[in-house]
């Protein structure tokens, strides 16, 4: 995946990639028996071969053959995607609301107590 933004994820989507995530690497069968396992709402095969397939062509997901199996990895970290998505949305909102949106920011860092805001300092000179 380039440096892009990656595209926001739908539940289902987010509930797919968080079990590749967890398990570094997951057939269909796999994501299907674990979401069903500890879900009321039982996913049809199907589906998440659908679900799948799409991340794979969103570029979320990396499909590679094993055999008769298609195995798919995560094409980047979760803390990677969370980094983009976060970048992406913050800039969508500084674009359409300016100033506007920057002092609110300012205002919401304003109240944080001193150590939180000492973090979100080294996460920000971490760019």
């Amino acid at each position: 995946m380039s440096n892009s933004a990656p595209p926001p994820l739908h539940e289902l989507e987010s509930e797919v990639m968080d079990e590749v995530w967890a398990r570094g690497e997951a057939t269909v069968r796999d994501v299907q028996e674990a979401l069903n396992r500890r879900s009321e709402k039982s996913r049809a095969y199907t589906t998440l071969l659908t679900v799948m397939t799409r991340l794979d062509g969103k570029g979320m997901l990396v499909r590679r053959r094993a055999g008769r199996l298609d195995v798919y990895a995560p094409a980047l970290s979760r803390e990677d995607y969370l980094e983009r998505r976060a970048e992406a949305e913050v800039s969508a909102v500084v674009e359409d609301f300016g100033d506007l949106a920057l002092a609110h920011f300012a205002r919401h860092v304003g109240r944080l107590d001193p150590e939180r805001r000492a973090r979100l300092r080294r996460l920000a000179e971490g760019d």
